[in-house]
């Protein structure tokens, strides 16, 4: 993603080691809303925070992974797979996927408004590392982000504070080039709501555009996000509303050049 509206201040923070080589400065979220009401009082002067219990997490039975401890146990796991002669993206996703609903806190990343898409929308990296890194994002009550494909890469979006329905959607046949203007068919493979623990995937040849529509409460998650070769060019889509067949949830589309990077 681009165009970040970066002029607010950033927050200062304990600088740690999360894997070698890799420094953050960061607060969190945790399974309480500990971790907000801290900023909150910092920024107001004060060091008074009341602890106000969450929902569940996901993975009930198992282990609750700090984000510290979730890339220690989750980069290795990466590395050794993508590094397998026989690669499976699927296992890849959901190995890393089953070890992120485990997460019991993500950083409180300070987040910058995606000013070329939508002013409701807010992204910013809470990790860049190899194989993979991880994009935070919230969203205000209300907020689509637009359907767009993710060329090369596959992506496990992670739910963590209120709702978003998320489609799928993948090309039917061949799509023009980006600037053909030229109509073309997708089909709707996936309609989740994603919600505190709950996960959503896609690679290179399943699934490969999404589409986040928000409800009344907002939402927050993360994308954990991997390149699977060149990183290739971006684009959002206009779907049509209602489907040429509905049984088989196929739609018309065109590429939208909006917020596109070359």
């Amino acid at each position: 993603m681009n165009d970040f509206d970066q002029s607010a201040p950033c927050d200062s923070g304990k600088q740690t080691e999360v894997f070698p080589g890799v420094m953050e400065r960061r607060y969190f979220l945790g399974s309480s809303l500990t971790g907000i009401a801290a900023v909150v009082a910092l920024r107001a002067g004060s060091l008074t925070a009341q602890n106000t219990a969450g929902p569940p997490l996901a993975a009930a039975g198992k282990e609750k992974l700090s984000w510290d401890e979730f890339l220690k146990e989750a980069v290795p796991v990466a590395q050794r797979l993508v590094a397998e002669a026989n690669f499976s993206v699927d296992e890849y996703l959901y190995r890393i996927g089953s070890l992120a609903t485990r997460l019991s806190e993500i950083p409180d990343t300070q987040l910058f408004p995606y000013t070329s898409v939508s002013k409701q929308v807010f992204f910013a990296p809470s990790f860049r590392g190899t194989p993979f890194f991880i994009i935070q994002w919230r969203m205000e009550p209300g907020a689509v982000m637009p359907p767009h494909n993710h060329p090369n890469a596959s992506v496990c979006t992670l739910g963590w504070e209120g709702e978003a329905r998320l489609r799928n959607f993948e090309i039917v046949g061949e799509a023009p080039g980006y600037d053909a203007g030229k109509t073309f068919r997708v089909r709707e493979t996936h309609n989740d709501l994603i919600t505190r623990g709950r996960i959503n995937t896609l690679s290179a040849v399943r699934d490969n555009i999404h589409f986040f529509q928000v409800g009344s409460q907002g939402a927050r998650g993360i994308d954990i996000s991997t390149m699977h070769g060149k990183m290739d060019q971006f684009s959002f889509l206009d779907i049509a509303e209602k489907p040429l067949d509905g049984e088989k949830r196929i739609f018309e589309a065109t590429w939208n050049d909006r917020g596109r990077k070359a």
